[in-house]
């Protein structure tokens, strides 16, 4: 959702941009809170907002690897990704890593050195405009709204940073804010180390508060709404001097979810941004409505209305265009409008307008479409190149015949219709009958991927008989979750992507395979997750999490993977190379070493 265009939330993101505005010419002191339902863009449009104006990229960003999340002004031109690929200029994010080194004996002008230290700052200043061509393009003909372009050309620096809150206790919550300020900037300023200071000394204050009684805390909270009024309606009494100092804004995630213990550290953190007002500004983002922890008045509402179906339809129909798919490709397979319009309605009646379920059950129908073009293509191999297309009676998919020559076809080969939808939308028991076809039509690496998932499994369900067995014997409980295990029924763990990648990267090493980086395997776990075999990974601290949700069983999944292994045996020995072993049965006990079993 991240990569994909702004899915319908323009004007939020506007709003985001006119919040950090405020916040930099000191307006107010509030924070802003981003409250809707799940799967409406929440997160994905506050880092995406945050992303275009920061000066250093998020510590979110450089623990995955994204390396087109760039800098401040990674956005400043305003093009699309096609256009972007071909320009050869460096961001102002890569500019500034790039050392200004100046050499003894020589006499630089002193415009020259400013020019470069507004580079290096990520700013896009008037120097700058005069030696980059972008310069007059992003300020005449860019479709950035006003307040974007305002802080794009702000001569305070802006460095944003995200924290998912969930399942926090207060010195986890610190340690992990800590950690995103000294991620993003090694080098920090010292306005910067003394707020980070104040910030992990919070731990020990909210415990001092709690200490002292319920009358302290009611006289604490007294004193912080007074000055909360004071600040926020006389927003000219804060110094100006301070301005020069850069502005860190805070995006605190699931603040719903954190532990009972942390919820008075998000009252200090509010008080905290009240009191370095030119220095924190936070937004606090959750699925409710109300932020009990926060007084109201410390607070900017910005809240993201679920969607309608009619939204849903051109996000739907946006996905299908955008597919990561060769132009062939593209031209043939295409989603129905009936059909469209039925996933829109299925996610708001079934899943409250979740647009990640559009997408999932948008990307899943393409796939099918897709393999069954492929599938008609291979089966109809030895007609004529000259035969007319022909429509099949009783299928719910129009083909289309080859066509001489290399013209494309007129139609499309493969238009998924409603009809036809309903075997892949109605659940999870299709993809659970056909786990050996989208076995034996996986790529190896994804093999490799999913056999580790499936050692971690079976390691997890060995951990939970232990844990579950006493002196006497199995306990009842044992019994019955073996017994559902035999039959399919019991979800066998949740897994992070780290632990994963680790197995993953045991594996390769030890049988000398060529393997994947860590964006191969996440691209792995999404393409499991849009076949409907695990959740989509969701982030929790810094780890995403994700499970089997019982589609496939693991004796299926093992017994597909053997059988692969047995038919790509038998193709090295038709081209007569050594073929003695089953490649996966020898995986799946290599794994099981590694793991312990």
């Amino acid at each position: 959702m991240e990569k994909a265009p702004l899915l319908e939330r323009e004007q939020e993101y506007n709003a985001v941009h006119a919040f950090i505005e405020e916040r930099l010419r000191m307006s107010h002191c509030r924070s802003l809170f981003v409250f809707g339902a799940c799967g409406c863009g929440k997160t994905s449009t506050i880092l995406r907002a945050m992303r275009c104006v920061s000066h250093r990229p998020m510590a979110c960003d450089k623990v995955v690897g994204r390396t087109s999340a760039g800098g401040r002004g990674s956005c400043g031109s305003g093009r699309s990704k096609s256009h972007s690929s071909h320009d050869n200029s460096p961001s102002p994010a890569i500019v500034k890593r790039k050392p200004v080194k100046r050499r003894r004996g020589e006499n630089e002008s002193e415009d020259a050195v400013d020019t470069l230290e507004g580079a290096a700052n990520g700013r896009i200043s008037v120097g700058a405009r005069d030696a980059s061509p972008e310069g007059d393009f992003v300020s005449s003909s860019s479709p950035l709204p006003a307040a974007t372009l305002r802080l794009l050309e702000a001569d305070r620096r802006i460095q944003c940073h995200y924290v998912n809150c969930a399942d926090m206790t207060s010195q986890q919550l610190c340690d992990a804010i800590a950690s995103c300020f000294r991620v993003a900037q090694p080098r920090l300023d010292a306005s910067s180390r003394n707020l980070l200071s104040e910030i992990e000394a919070l731990p020990r204050h909210v415990t001092a508060y709690k200490r002292r009684g319920v009358a302290a805390e009611a006289a604490r909270k007294l004193l912080l709404r007074d000055s909360a009024v004071e600040h926020v309606t006389e927003p000219t009494a804060l110094k100006k001097c301070v301005l020069k100092v850069p502005l860190h804004v805070l995006a605190l995630d699931e603040v719903e979810y954190v532990r009972a213990g942390a919820r008075g550290l998000l009252t200090a953190l509010a008080a905290l941004s009240v009191e370095h007002a030119s220095q924190l500004a936070l937004v606090f983002i959750s699925n409710q409505r109300e932020l009990v922890h926060v007084p109201y008045m410390l607070l900017k509402e910005l809240p993201f209305e679920a969607y309608s179906a009619q939204t849903l339809e051109r996000i739907c129909a946006r996905i299908v265009a955008n597919v990561d798919f060769t132009e062939k490709e593209r031209m043939q397979v295409q989603l129905s409008p009936a059909l469209i319009a039925y996933i829109a309605k299925k996610a708001v009646h079934e899943y409250s307008g979740d647009v990640r379920q559009v997408a999932s059950m948008s990307r899943r129908l393409v796939h099918t479409a897709q393999q069954e073009a492929r599938d008609e293509a291979i089966k109809r191999g030895d007609v004529r190149n000259d035969e007319t297309p022909q429509r099949r009676s009783g299928s719910g998919i129009t083909r289309a015949g080859a066509v001489p020559g290399n013209t494309s076809p007129a139609s499309p080969a493969a238009v998924m219709t409603l009809a036809q939808s309903q075997k892949v939308l109605r659940g999870t028991a299709v993809v659970s009958d056909r786990v050996f076809e989208y076995v034996a039509g996986m790529p190896e690496q994804m093999l490799y991927v999913l056999s580790c998932l499936v050692v971690l499994a079976l390691r997890q369900q060995r951990d939970k008989s232990l844990a579950q067995s006493n002196v006497a014997g199995v306990t009842s409980t044992t019994r019955r979750v073996r017994t559902d295990a035999a039959a399919g029924k019991t979800e066998p763990g949740t897994f992070a992507m780290r632990e994963v990648h680790r197995m993953y990267t045991a594996l390769m090493g030890q049988q000398r395979f060529p393997m994947m980086n860590a964006a191969g395997i996440a691209s792995a776990i999404d393409s499991f997750a849009d076949l409907g075999i695990i959740s989509r990974p969701q982030r929790c601290r810094n780890e995403e999490l994700f499970s089997f949700n019982g589609t496939w069983s693991l004796e299926s999944m093992q017994s597909a993977l053997t059988t692969r292994g047995e038919l790509l045996r038998q193709e090295r020995i038709e081209f007569g190379l050594d073929g003695s072993e089953n490649r996966f049965s020898e995986v799946l006990r290599e794994l099981k070493k590694i793991a312990g079993l």
